[in-house]
């Protein structure tokens, strides 16, 4: 009888332990843009792939399984709902770029200068500019230019979309990055704009290889994207959120975004659009 009670008490101490650190597990509800932006995250709509949810979303279930006392659930919304419920800890982390200002809704791993700590970035693009060699040939000398001169295609909401206009570019926002490629490789546009780096190693999504269609190096913008939490996640649970960021700094995620971009480049060519039919070059006919 002694013999039993003892040997349950040991049963029951080892199994606690295990609970109690499964039951600690701190929830957190991670939002993403309910669109495709390749190679961070695929598909659409609310729905979270299981298979190749992109290169991001891998890379987050990565942590999730090598840091202790956190549950990453996901979440799709509207950039903006994610930025505004990140605000009001509705949700507890995006990742995103630093742009000032957005700190007073955003905890980003900070340096000693109160600027983002390069070393703890989840993602580091290099953007290029495409096109073919009369594009880049000219594009060296843009700067003589006063009028706009060349059009180039960019996917809707592309972050780089205002810079772009600043320069003697028409802008034309295509319904994804594939259809923006596709006006590239017709002609009807002078350029695209693609990750052309990733970390220091150069790579490319662009589909069509028959074509003397290059990314113009240096890149023309590099993004750092940061994993940031809610001021009141990290308030309630900064230990936690630098472990997450201290695995982040050592891990390699360069691999998994290549992979992503390859598979990419790899995917059949898209089947020509209408949007494409009823496209006007600025400077040529309707097409």
């Amino acid at each position: 009888m002694q013999f039993n009670t003892l040997f349950n008490i040991f049963i029951f101490l080892c199994i606690v332990p295990i609970n109690v650190a499964n039951a600690a597990a701190k929830k957190l509800l991670f939002c993403y843009e309910d669109k495709e932006i390749a190679p961070m995250f695929l598909g659409t709509g609310q729905e979270i792939p299981i298979q190749r949810p992109g290169a991001s979303a891998d890379v987050l279930r990565l942590l999730d399984d090598a840091v202790d006392g956190v549950d990453i659930e996901f979440v799709r919304k509207p950039w903006r709902r994610c930025l505004k419920d990140l605000e009001s800890n509705k949700v507890n982390a995006v990742i995103a770029s630093f742009r000032e200002g957005r700190e007073r809704i955003a905890v980003y791993p900070m340096n000693e200068h109160a600027k983002p700590n390069a070393q703890f970035a989840i993602s580091r693009f290099g953007s290029c500019l495409l096109g073919r060699d009369i594009f880049r040939s000219q594009w060296q000398s843009r700067d003589k230019f006063n009028t706009k001169t060349f059009t180039i295609a960019v996917p809707s909401g592309y972050g780089l979309s205002a810079v772009l206009k600043k320069e003697p570019l028409f802008v034309h926002e295509t319904v994804s990055k594939e259809n923006a490629f596709e006006l590239l490789n017709k002609g009807v546009v002078d350029s695209s704009i693609d990750i052309c780096q990733v970390n220091k190693i150069k790579t490319s999504s662009y589909p069509y290889s028959d074509t003397d269609v290059k990314a113009l190096f240096p890149p023309y913008e590099f993004t750092l994207g940061y994993l940031v939490f809610s001021h009141q996640f990290y308030e309630n649970h900064p230990t936690l959120s630098h472990k997450m960021w201290q695995w982040v700094s050592e891990f390699d995620s360069a691999p998994i975004y290549i992979d992503y971009l390859n598979s990419a480049r790899e995917k059949e060519l898209p089947k020509v659009h209408f949007e494409t039919q009823l496209y006007c070059h600025p400077l040529k006919i309707c097409l």
